[in-house]
């Protein structure tokens, strides 16, 4: 009796490894392809808040040279500070509540500063690959 379903179960057995495979390849495809948007994520908010804090440095020179009162200034400065940080906690948020649940593992941070130093480290490692970034300090 069995020898009469041995082609169809070699054929289901090969059907459902197939599956078994195909999903475990796909997965570690799509983490790496989190991997690697989050990464360049990351860099891309990096530069915008030094970007960020480059202009509003500008913005208070500026003001101070047309003649504004320091005091106003720094009211405006913290403003600014508190604007910025709900801006940089809001991204962070962002990227962890949106990302699939599957795929959270890929992200080591938590926080605005921990995604910073991810940062570097990401670059420290492409260095090390010889992409050729450099990090830049203002």
């Amino acid at each position: 009796m069995l020898e009469e379903y041995n082609e169809a179960l070699w054929f289901f057995a090969g059907v459902f490894s197939y599956r078994i495979l195909a999903g475990m390849l796909t997965y570690g495809h799509m983490a790496n392809l989190v991997k690697s948007i989050n990464e360049q994520v990351l860099k891309m908010l990096k530069f915008a808040a030094e970007e960020i804090a480059f202009v509003r440095g500008i913005k208070y020179v500026t003001m101070s040279e047309a003649g504004m009162d320091d005091d106003q200034i720094n009211k405006i400065k913290v403003v600014d500070d508190k604007s910025f940080y709900v801006w940089r906690s809001a991204c962070i948020t962002g990227m962890l509540t949106n990302c699939p649940k599957i795929y959270r593992h890929t992200m080591s941070y938590s926080d605005w500063d921990e995604a910073m130093k991810e940062v570097e480290r990401i670059y420290k490692r492409e260095i090390n690959k010889g992409k050729g970034y450099k990090i830049e300090k203002r």
